[in-house]
C-alpha cells in the first residue's frame, strides 16, 4: 500500500512539473502602457490644469460674439470748436443704418506658486471686424469696414503688483450684459503699474499709475478758441494716478475710486512770440475724477437678481465720466465704436485754452453722470436687463462765448432679453436703446445746423441682436 501511494504521488509531481515548464514557454501578455492624465489645479479654481513637467497651471478662456444692429437715420455733423459746425456732413440716406460686428477674444491665465505668493500672467487677444453702424469712422459711408487685431490684456501679477495692460482700476460697471453702450464706465484697458492690497472680509484697495492716452478726451485734451492754429495735445509726460477701494459682501459689493488726470498742451509757434505776439507754451494741466458704485443682491426677486447704481464726477477728465476718449463712447453714440444719432454731435475736450493779454489761461469741462441697471432672471436660462443713464456737461462761459456750444444734458434708456448660459449654451439676446440730447447753442450754431439739415437736440434709437459663446 505504501508503495502504491509513493508511485501515485511521484506521478502527480511529474505531471505538475511538466505543466509548469510548458506554461513558462507560453507568450506573456505585456502590461498596458501608463496613460498621461491631465492633472487639475483646484487651488486656483475651476478650469485650471497643470502643464506637464512644470508647476505652472493654466486656464484657457475667451469668447466669440456676433452682433447685428439697425438704427434710425444717421446724418452727422461734427462741431468745429473754432468755426461752429463742420459743413462736411453725410447727406440724408447716404449712411448705412444696418451693421454687424464679430469679436473673438481668446485668452490664457497662467499661475504658479512662489515664495512671494502666486505668480500670475494673463494674455488675451482681441480680433474685431465691423461694418455699418458699428464702424468708428465718422462719417460712415456704406461699405466701409474696420478690422482690429490687438492685445486686449497682457499683464503680470505678483507679490501684490500688477504690471501691464489690464482693465482700468477706475472702472466699476463693466456693462457685461449690455449690447449697446448707454453711458457710464467703458470697457477699456490701460497700461498700468498698480499695487493691489487685499484684506480679509472681502476688502481690496489699489493704487497705481495708468497710461493717460486711454483717458484722453475725444477731440484731444485741449481746444484753443482764440484762433491759434498751432495748439495741440502734447505727448504723455505723466501717467494718470488711479486709486480705488472696494468690498465684496453677502449683500452685494461696492467701490470708490479716484483719478488725477494729466494732459499737456503745446503751442510751438513760428517766430518770436507767434501771431500777434502770442508766446509759446508747454504746460501740463491736471484734471480729476471720482466714482462711487454699489450693487445690491435682490434674492427676494430672484436668486441672481441685482440692482447696480453708479455716479461719477469729473473736472478736466471727461472720459472718466463715460464720454469720449478711452470710452470710445461719444455723448450721442449707441456703441463705443460708433453708431451716431442724426443731429449736431458734440466732442467735448478736457480743457479749453485761452490767451489773454500776455498769458495763457486754461478752463476745464465738468461732467457728472448717474447710471443704473436692474438684472432679473425669469428662469435659469432667461434674463432681462433694464438700464438708464443721465449725463450733464458743463462748458466754461468763455468757451461758449467763443464757440457757441454750451452745456448739454443727455439721457438714455435700454432694455434687453437674453437666453442661455454662456459657458453651458450659446447666449442669444436682443436689445433696444433710445437716446436724447439737449444742448445750449448760440444762434449762429443753430443757423449753421439748420443750413446743414442737422437736429440741434437729436434723439435716436437702435435695436441690436447677438449670439455669443464664452468659455
Amino acid at each position: 500500500m505504501t508503495s502504491l501511494k509513493t508511485v501515485l504521488l511521484g506521478s502527480a509531481a511529474s505531471l505538475l512539473a511538466v505543466g509548469v515548464a510548458q506554461a513558462a514557454d507560453l507568450p506573456v501578455k505585456k502590461a498596458a502602457a501608463a496613460v498621461q492624465y491631465v492633472e487639475v489645479c483646484p487651488v486656483y479654481g475651476s478650469g485650471f490644469y497643470r502643464l506637464p513637467g512644470t508647476d505652472i497651471c493654466v486656464r484657457h478662456f475667451g469668447s466669440v460674439k456676433f452682433n447685428f444692429a439697425f438704427q434710425n437715420e444717421r446724418r452727422m455733423g461734427n462741431p468745429d470748436f473754432e468755426q461752429g459746425v463742420d459743413t462736411n456732413v453725410v447727406n440724408e440716406g447716404a449712411s448705412n443704418t444696418i451693421g454687424w460686428q464679430w469679436t473673438i477674444r481668446p485668452g490664457w491665465d497662467f499661475r504658479s506658486p512662489t515664495e512671494y505668493g502666486t505668480l500670475r500672467t494673463v494674455v488675451q487677444m482681441r480680433v474685431d471686424q465691423r461694418n455699418g453702424v458699428h464702424e468708428n469712422d465718422d462719417p460712415v459711408l456704406t461699405g466701409t469696414m474696420r478690422v482690429s487685431n490687438i492685445i486686449h490684456r497682457g499683464y503680470i501679477e505678483w507679490a501684490g503688483f500688477l504690471i501691464g495692460r489690464a482693465g482700468s482700476q477706475f472702472v466699476y460697471w463693466d456693462q457685461d450684459d449690455v449690447v449697446t453702450a448707454i453711458g457710464g464706465s467703458p470697457k477699456t484697458t490701460a497700461m498700468q503699474f498698480t499695487y493691489v492690497f487685499t484684506a480679509p472680509g472681502g476688502l481690496k484697495a489699489t493704487i497705481g499709475v495708468e497710461d493717460s492716452t486711454a483717458w484722453a478726451s475725444g477731440g484731444g485734451a485741449f481746444v484753443n478758441v482764440d484762433g491759434i492754429k498751432d495748439l495741440s495735445n502734447g505727448p504723455n509726460r505723466v501717467y494718470d494716478v488711479i486709486g480705488s477701494i472696494s468690498t465684496e459682501q453677502s449683500w452685494g459689493n461696492a467701490k470708490l475710486s479716484g483719478a488725477a488726470h494729466f494732459t499737456q498742451t503745446n503751442a510751438d509757434l513760428k517766430g518770436p512770440g507767434g501771431p500777434e505776439g502770442t508766446p509759446d507754451t508747454n504746460e501740463i494741466n491736471t484734471g480729476w475724477a471720482v466714482l462711487a458704485g454699489v450693487t445690491f443682491n435682490l434674492p427676494m426677486l430672484g436668486p441672481k437678481d441685482q440692482l447696480l447704481l453708479e455716479a461719477t464726477y469729473s473736472d478736466g477728465a471727461v472720459a472718466f465720466s463715460g464720454i469720449n476718449g478711452g470710452a470710445d463712447n461719444n455723448t450721442t453714440s449707441f456703441e463705443r465704436n460708433g453708431q451716431f444719432m442724426s443731429g449736431l454731435q458734440r466732442n467735448d475736450p478736457d480743457t479749453y485754452a485761452f490767451f489773454s493779454g500776455s498769458t495763457w489761461d486754461f478752463e476745464t469741462t465738468k461732467v457728472w453722470t448717474v447710471a443704473g441697471q436692474l438684472r432679473h432672471y425669469w428662469s435659469p436660462l432667461w434674463r432681462s436687463n433694464v438700464m438708464a443713464s443721465y449725463r450733464h456737461i458743463s462748458v466754461p462761459d468763455r468757451a461758449f462765448a467763443a464757440t457757441g456750444i454750451g452745456d448739454a444734458k443727455a439721457w438714455d434708456v435700454a432694455a434687453n432679453l437674453i437666453w442661455g448660459q454662456s459657458r453651458k449654451t450659446a447666449e442669444i439676446g436682443i436689445e433696444a436703446v433710445y437716446k436724447s440730447v439737449k444742448q445750449d447753442l448760440s444762434q449762429s450754431v443753430i443757423d449753421a445746423a439748420a443750413f446743414n439739415h442737422l437736429d440741434t437736440d437729436p434723439t435716436g434709437w437702435a435695436v441690436s441682436m447677438f449670439i455669443q459663446r464664452a468659455w
